[in-house]
């Protein structure tokens, strides 16, 4: 057996000795205490267009040729005092959502971003380019009505409603039933529901530029670990096969996980990673068909990235004792335990010191 083989053997043995740990033991209830918070742009181009609008009057008299900014990604941060140590975390959300995930959970808990400040780390959460704060390109919209391009241009925009949701983020094997152990606040759906943005990934370029400007944040926090969920999942990686330089460590989580050349293997081997899945893969009606063949594709990943001597590592909670996890798993009943059983595997497994900030109104302040 090989160093890395023997090194990996004890960290995996060591993550499925954590048993789920419950808050007692964390100060989570005092007060929040921050060194600064804000929000910036990362990325983003000038495009020019000639429809500003769908009507060929334009606007205000205002023409419907001029110059925009697109392609931006919004980000906004708390920066905890002290524990300048603690690597930062770069959350991004999924499919028809916002940063609002990682926030409070529907039926009012505290949420991944607040523990991870809590727990001294800074915490950036972004929109997806095209999507909320981040805005999207409606150049293309507009076009076909000015009748400038035809309907067939327009693009595909992909939303969930209660049983889609219900079946593919597994709250139950199909809506309104439940699992029997789920840790999802099906009680709170409706609030949820209100968390819903239709999907305009299909305006973008690609490659996709939140990529890029994922890459280029982490830079910007002096190092991170990119953690992405669901249609993000495997975003880390890719903005890592874009410029790793500030990529200190990858948490996916239920993400797709695609074929990797020999090369894109080698980059990634470098770059802790940590992919997570819940229970009841194969539970929902419809969803049940492709979960349980996504997870098998990440077991491939994970143990190439572990034959090219790289340390990674994949969680299935049910394995880990984590029983009833939903899609949703950071806005389950038990997300703090999940959160700290992460981030014990985080601490063990990823260098914490990072660079000074680059970004943030406070950046050149002490940490104390």
């Amino acid at each position: 057996m090989n160093q890395h083989a023997r090194r990996f053997g004890a960290l995996a043995a060591a993550a499925l000795a954590f048993a789920p740990l419950g808050a007692g033991a964390d100060d989570l209830k005092g007060p929040l205490t921050l060194k600064d918070q804000g929000s910036f742009f990362v990325g983003g181009e000038v495009e020019r267009t000639d429809a500003m609008t769908g009507d060929p009057a334009g606007q205000l008299g205002y023409s419907n040729t001029d110059e925009i900014k697109v392609n931006q990604m919004y980000v906004e941060f708390q920066a905890p005092r002290g524990n300048a140590r603690n690597v930062p975390i770069v959350l991004t959300h999924g499919c028809c959502l916002s940063s609002k995930t990682w926030e409070d959970t529907p039926d009012g808990r505290m949420g991944w971003a607040e523990y991870f400040v809590r727990k001294g780390h800074t915490v950036y959460l972004t929109d997806q380019s095209s999507r909320a704060r981040s805005g999207f390109d409606a150049t293309t919209i507009n076009e076909v009505r000015l009748g400038l391009k035809p309907a067939s241009a327009l693009p595909p925009i992909f939303t969930f409603g209660r049983a889609s949701a219900w079946d593919l983020f597994r709250f139950g094997p199909s809506y309104p039933t439940p699992f029997a152990d789920e840790q999802f606040p099906v009680e709170s759906l409706s609030d949820f529901g209100n968390q819903v943005i239709p999907d305009l990934n299909a305006t973008l370029p690609t490659p996709n530029p939140t990529y890029g400007n994922l890459a280029d944040l982490a830079i910007l926090a002096g190092g991170a670990v990119l953690v992405g969920h669901s249609e993000s999942g495997f975003f880390p990686e890719q903005a890592a096969l874009v410029n790793s330089a500030g990529v200190k460590g990858i948490v996916s989580i239920e993400g797709q996980c695609p074929a990797m050349n020999a090369a894109q293997i080698k980059t990634l081997s470098k770059i802790p990673t940590l992919v997570v899945f819940g229970d009841h893969l194969d539970g929902s009606a419809i969803s049940g068909k492709f979960w349980p063949p996504i997870l098998e594709a990440c077991r491939t990943f994970v143990n190439q990235l572990r034959a090219a001597g790289g340390v990674a590592f994949l969680a299935e909670l049910p394995k880990l004792g984590f029983k009833g996890n939903s899609h949703m798993l950071m806005q389950d009943r038990n997300n703090i335990d999940v959160a700290q059983w992460m981030r014990r595997w985080l601490v063990q497994n990823v260098r914490q010191g990072h660079a000074k900030a680059l970004v943030g109104k406070n950046r050149d302040a002490s940490d104390d």
